[in-house]
């Protein structure tokens, strides 16, 4: 019997949508199926632009739509818990872009809903799937550099200020700490797990989202995780890794980069390569097949404890720092 080839559909044809539908072409057994846009000349100009057959203008007709398998959520956080409980609820796979949603209390209503139904769900962390970040967890498995005591990661960038925008507006789950401190967040408890303490600073725009965001993630044995984000100005993007017999260091851009450098006790360093990325997306959509074929309603190597537990800390942090979204 061949095997099946997934249909894929995606809601919300933006930017980062473009770069999924790329990978869809590079990754075997898929197909981009249809989109859904509630503007119905973007969702056709995406469709025509990626050869894909059927566009709707609105999202009901895609999850209703028998030939769909799966769907990539691709809209601004404050969409997602609604929009994937409409997948979950009509059965279908479901993919949604990081942040799962805008809190861990609305992450466990998608982790419930999914359940009831026994249909999939994962957040698109799609750095967790990368060449990179297999090849360093092989290395600290290996106990080449000893267990990590420090990581410290950053991401921020100078974006255009736009109040309405996705970035600077609250109404959309605006700030840094969503879009990009989610990354070194996400490196942090996957290297080293739950933290025990959190101290957390940032500055808030009029609109009350967060500019920047720095964090100190405390663990106990002395581990400390220390992260950084921005959307007013650029950081190095770089990330380091120490462990109690070496290190690790990640360049600019740590979260995608086809090599990183490594120290084992008083040795030099050594420049670790990869094979370069023709996109980055498609090692996660390989995920998503490898479960469905699998029959599960998650993956275990991000499973959604992975997504509450970031989820968790980055709640702590908007507290901290005084951020607050309407999630009614």
């Amino acid at each position: 019997m061949p095997e099946k080839i997934y249909n894929w559909g995606i809601i919300g044809p933006g930017k980062i949508a473009q770069k999924f539908a790329n990978a869809l072409k590079l990754t075997p057994r898929v197909n981009l199926g249809a989109v859904a846009s509630r503007d119905i000349n973007k969702a056709k100009s995406f469709a025509q632009q990626f050869d894909c057959p059927v566009y709707y203008d609105n999202y009901l007709q895609l999850v209703k739509d028998p030939t769909i398998d799966a769907i990539y959520i691709a809209t601004p956080h404050a969409f997602h818990l609604e929009q994937t409980r409409l997948c979950l609820e009509n059965g279908k796979a479901v993919l949604c872009e990081k942040p799962l949603t805008l809190s861990a209390a609305q992450v466990t209503t998608l982790m419930d809903i999914a359940n009831q139904h026994q249909t999939f769900l994962m957040e698109a962390m799609w750095a967790r799937f990368i060449p990179l970040t297999e090849a360093i967890l092989k290395i600290i498995k290996a106990d080449e550099i000893g267990s990590v005591h420090y990581m410290k990661a950053d991401f921020g960038f100078p974006a255009a200020p736009n109040p309405t925008g996705r970035l600077f507006n609250p109404a959309l789950g605006g700030g840094s700490l969503l879009d990009v401190g989610i990354y070194p967040i996400y490196l942090c408890t996957l290297l080293m797990g739950w933290p025990d303490k959190i101290h957390a600073t940032g500055r808030l725009s009029e609109q009350g989202i967060d500019l920047d965001c720095h964090a100190f993630l405390q663990y106990k044995e002395m581990k400390t995780g220390v992260i950084s984000s921005s959307i007013v100005y650029q950081t190095p993007i770089t990330a380091e890794i120490t462990g109690t017999k070496g290190q690790i260091q990640i360049p600019c851009p740590w979260y995608k980069n086809n090599y990183f450098h490594l120290k084992k006790g008083d040795g030099d360093w050594e420049k670790i390569s990869l094979p370069p990325m023709p996109n980055g997306f498609e090692f996660e959509i390989q995920e998503v097949t490898k479960c469905l074929d699998e029959g599960l309603i998650q993956s275990s190597t991000w499973p959604l404890t992975s997504s509450l537990q970031i989820a968790t800390i980055m709640d702590q942090i908007k507290q901290q720092i005084g951020v607050i979204y309407n999630e009614d």
